[in-house]
């Protein structure tokens, strides 16, 4: 199970580099470095890259899909088998509510990754406007990334350890005879209390003289 578990990782990361790589290139470099030619010519150039580029999309949302779906399904089953939370893990963490979010969004930048690389009519509005496009994609492809880590951190599971484990409790309580010696020494009567107990503790000087005699 940890040799699949890590595979599907490698996986799912291997899919996010490929999109998310692609898509930081094509608004970055390759769109300004486009805006300086001729219109035929970027058009031929668009349409080249187009068909080396397209595999890769597809791959790279096949790639995201599978794992991402495998490993939340292997996720779920091992929370329903140890019994986190009593059952109530998920709901507690909101788990299943942030999963889904991102796997809405994910839907959403497959569309838009699919179009600026598609030759569809219904798809034509994406390409005439790529840089902002790819800028939207791009924004939603960063969100997905923060609800990613904040989803492995949960996957630590519910927090069962006690401060026992890590070492010997300290108690806030002190001991009676401490707590007395504390408030001797506090408050208005402090100093007084302090000289009568000097008073008490010395030795009678004139007793001493009179056995002395």
């Amino acid at each position: 199970m940890e040799a699949l578990l890590l595979l599907l990782r490698w996986v799912h990361i291997f899919g996010a580099v490929i999109l998310v790589g692609g898509l930081c290139f094509s608004r970055f470099a390759l769109l300004p470095a486009l805006a300086d030619t001729e219109e035929g010519s970027r058009e031929k150039l668009h349409e080249s890259i187009r068909r080396k580029w397209l595999p890769w999309v597809i791959l790279g949302i096949t790639l995201l899909l599978v794992s991402g779906l495998t490993n939340f399904l292997l996720f779920n089953s091992t929370v329903k088998s140890q019994g986190w939370g009593d059952g109530q893990w998920m709901k507690q963490t909101n788990y299943h509510a942030i999963f889904g979010v991102k796997f809405l969004l994910a839907l959403v930048v497959f569309y838009f990754t699919s179009g600026l690389v598609g030759r569809s009519s219904g798809t034509a509005w994406i390409r005439n406007d790529r840089a902002r496009w790819l800028g939207v994609t791009l924004g939603l492809a960063v969100a997905i990334i923060m609800l990613s880590g904040w989803l492995r951190n949960l996957h630590t599971g519910p927090n069962q350890s006690s401060g026992s484990e890590f070492g010997v409790a300290l108690s806030a309580e002190s001991t009676p005879n401490n707590a007395a010696e504390t408030d001797r020494y506090q408050g208005q009567e402090a100093g007084s209390a302090f000289r009568e107990q000097g008073t008490k503790d010395e030795p009678d000087d004139s007793t001493g003289s009179a056995r002395t005699e």
